[in-house]
This record gives C-alpha cells, sequence and structure tokens, in this order.
C-alpha cells in the first residue's frame, strides 16, 4: 500500500510538472509540487496505513490551513517589508509583539490538533511527524 501512495504522489508530481508551461501559474504549481512531495515523504516515512491516511490528512490539511490563516490575520496584507534598520522603535516594537503572537496562536493550534492527530495514530507516529515535518522543511531550502 506504501508503493500504491508513492506511485499516486508521483503521478501527482508528474501531471503537476506538466503546467509549469503557464508563466501566470508557476508559482501555485509550484506550491501544489511542493504539497504532494511533502504528503509522499510523510506517509512513507511515518509508514501510515491506508485507514490512518485517511483519517489522517484532512486533520493535517485542518490544521495547516487554521495556521495559514491566523498567520494571515495577524500579518495583514503588508506588502511594503522594510529591513529592521528602516523600522523606527515603534514599528520594531509591533513586530516583535505580532511575532510572539504568531508564535502563542502556533502553540494554541499545535495543541489542539496533537490531540485530534493522538485520536487516528498512535504516539510514536505523531512524535515522527513533528520530527519530519522539521526534516522536510530543512531539505526543501
Amino acid at each position: 500500500m506504501k508503493t500504491k501512495m508513492l506511485m499516486l504522489a508521483m503521478v501527482l508530481i508528474g501531471a503537476m510538472s506538466t503546467a509549469f508551461g503557464q508563466e501566470a501559474h508557476k508559482k501555485e504549481n509550484k506550491k501544489e509540487v511542493r504539497k504532494a512531495q511533502k504528503i509522499a515523504f510523510i506517509t512513507e516515512r511515518l509508514e501510515l496505513t491506508p485507514e490512518e491516511s485517511k483519517a489522517f490528512w484532512p486533520l493535517y490539511e485542518a490544521r495547516e490551513k487554521d495556521r495559514k490563516e491566523a498567520i494571515k490575520r495577524i500579518k495583514g496584507d503588508k506588502k511594503d517589508k522594510k529591513k529592521i534598520e528602516e523600522m523606527s522603535d515603534a514599528e520594531v516594537k509591533e513586530l516583535l509583539n505580532k511575532t510572539i503572537e504568531i508564535r502563542q496562536v502556533q502553540l494554541n493550534i499545535f495543541k489542539q490538533y496533537n490531540d485530534k492527530f493522538l485520536s487516528v495514530l498512535p504516539p510514536k507516529k505523531v512524535a515522527k511527524l513533528y520530527h519530519l515535518e522539521k526534516e522536510f522543511r530543512k531539505h526543501r531550502k
């Protein structure tokens, strides 16, 4: 079954790579390819069963959506990013407060979904998930 999941991920990657010719959607396609790679990476390394995958991935996607929406709410839609050296002390303080707020919100979401993950996966797989997420982020750079 693990092989089937990897094959599915590879098919998704292949299908998405053909769309790279469209310049306007290049960034979005890159995100989709990265997402498929992450799904394949985590599924393979966690050795998720089909039943676990079916229950786990909707939760994982919900967590990511909640996390991204929370960050966007806090950060806002500022287009002009300044370097710290170009900011006033008040702007730097605001940036620090937003950073702390984002980390707290992320921690709250992490705690909330940790319980949900434990309801569908064994504790060792949940612990391994967090390690694998770090590993994936580290290797994608």
